[in-house]
């Protein structure tokens, strides 16, 4: 089972209990929360709208597309730029390597 992002407007934990942990918090009606893309649907009976990217990259949604009309600029931009973040990093020469490590040149420093 792994453990990914799904992010909910209007959440309503059960109980007042939350259950998944909470990730990010944008203005008071959106969430992202940690979770498995699998329990989408129980998520989204305690939110307005829930959604969470699949392995291929495309995301599911359940619930009130309306919803997200009715948030503030900010957050509907926030919604937008997670909803179509790239689903794996690029692959980039010298990632995770020290800056001093051979044969790694920094982008910065001309060559010798």
């Amino acid at each position: 089972m792994a453990e990914e992002e799904v992010l909910v407007v209007g959440y309503q934990p059960e109980g007042g209990r939350e259950r998944w942990p909470v990730v990010a918090r944008v203005a008071p009606h959106v969430v992202v929360l940690r979770a498995d893309p699998e329990e989408l649907g129980e998520i989204a009976r305690h939110a307005r709208l829930a959604m969470a990217r699949s392995p291929d990259g495309s995301v599911d949604v359940r619930g009130e597309q309306g919803a997200l009309d009715e948030l503030d600029e900010g957050a509907r931009l926030y919604v937008r730029a997670w909803r179509e973040r790239p689903a794996a990093k690029p692959d980039r020469p010298g990632e995770g390597l020290a800056w001093d490590h051979p044969g790694f040149q920094p982008p910065d420093r001309p060559p010798n």
